[in-house]
């Protein structure tokens, strides 16, 4: 029999234990939830994925196959404009990113080329609000010789960039509203304009070897790399403010390193079958904050990995054919019949938490493809060319 002394501790041991099991238990749900709309594309079969779909703080945006932009009301699914984006231009494409950007606003600004009256084929930014209006025109004198496209800076204005020739770039900086703020000629490539916060141009020195160099957002310059092919790949500047690379060892080997912009390794690791990996810019989430948390990827036996600031490498055990990072710390592997949401920290002293767990074998037969806000919001897409917002959260 045991006395009241021992029964207290005994008591809040099992309270404790109650507790604490419950916050580290995953959400399970044995079939999607009831979805919090439903928007039709009536344009035929297409697809969602991290290329044609950008999430703002109120709006979510859809580029078709077709080249139509559909912008909707985040929250309702309310179809607010359909736009043809690519309407008399020579430039076709059905993807966010180089030619196309969104705003947290909701705005959007692309980048196309239009033949005018005379035959002159001129570049030419548009600015659309997400009700489809056109906000503002510019038109460019310049002739493209191969690479041009339009980034969004930290401080929000508009940066553009024209090659006109082999290492010459003309670029141009505006305000939302349309503002002319400046423009530069430059001696080198871009390739990306800014990403994770940073301006990137590059200049071929040798047959051998490249000089990266990096501008703020006030054309300053902030730092130089002088990269050797010897040592790989140059992926480019991540948002843990590190400098990656890569190589290929062979045998299905592959190591990626982490330097700081003075060169200095702050880690390498050495992966095997590596299928899928960070690409430096991590989230179709439009907003000022991005993942951060770690170097990302998965093999090809479906394992996710995240590698944190120090090179400590963390595996999760899954069968992940693909997988999306959200700026709140949370990643979506897309498994077989599966999709399971996780919470990430900066650090692998912190151990990667299952957060929700959603089977999705009633989606078996509709080719389905699947967008990650972060919060435990999914967009899928089935093969009857609808849209479907779930939150995990709100099910709870």
């Amino acid at each position: 029999m045991l006395h009241v002394k021992r029964l207290i501790p005994l008591v809040v041991f099992l309270l404790l234990s109650s507790i604490l099991a419950g916050t580290v238990s995953a959400n399970n749900f044995q079939k999607l939830p009831k979805p919090d709309w439903t928007f039709s594309i009536p344009d035929g079969h297409e697809y969602v994925s991290d290329s044609n779909v950008r999430i703002a703080d109120q709006t979510f945006h859809f580029m078709s196959m077709d080249n139509q932009m559909y912008n909707l009301d985040k929250k309702t699914g309310k179809q607010l404009s359909k736009t043809d984006y690519t309407a008399g231009s020579n430039l076709i494409f059905s993807f966010f990113g180089t030619y196309a950007q969104v705003a947290p606003n909701g705005n959007v600004y692309i980048l196309t080329s239009i033949r005018n009256s005379s035959g002159v084929v001129k570049p030419r930014l548009t600015a659309y609000h997400p009700n489809g209006k056109v906000l503002w025109t510019k038109y460019f004198d310049e002739k493209i010789r191969s690479l041009s496209g339009i980034s969004i800076m930290p401080d929000g204005n508009l940066f553009v960039y024209l090659e006109t020739a082999s290492e010459r770039v003309t670029s141009y900086r505006y305000s939302p509203q349309g503002k002319f703020l400046g423009k530069n000629s430059w001696n080198a490539s871009i390739l990306y304009g800014f990403v994770n916060g940073l301006l990137e141009t590059t200049n071929r020195t040798s047959k051998t070897s490249s000089r990266m160099t990096y501008y703020d957002f006030k054309m300053k310059q902030q730092f130089q790399y002088h990269f050797d092919f010897k040592e790989g790949m140059f992926s480019g500047l991540g948002s843990d403010g590190l400098l990656h690379l890569q190589k290929n060892h062979g045998n299905n080997v592959i190591s990626f390193t982490a330097k700081t912009t003075k060169g200095k390794e702050v880690w390498t690791q050495k992966i095997s079958n590596v299928s899928y990996y960070d690409d430096m810019e991590t989230s179709m989430t439009v907003k000022k904050n991005v993942f951060s948390n770690g170097f990302t990827g998965i093999q090809s036996n479906g394992n996710f990995f995240i590698i944190d600031h120090k090179g400590v490498m963390q595996t999760v055990p899954a069968s992940a054919k693909m997988y999306q990072t959200a700026p709140d710390g949370t990643v979506m592997l897309v498994e077989d019949s599966k999709i399971s949401i996780y919470q990430t920290s900066a650090s692998a002293r912190t151990k990667v938490k299952l957060l929700h767990t959603v089977n999705t074998s009633e989606l078996s037969e509709s080719d389905p493809t699947f967008v990650y806000e972060g919060a435990g919001i999914i967009y899928v897409m089935t093969d009857n060319a609808q849209i479907n917002r779930f939150d995990l959260n709100k099910q709870l």
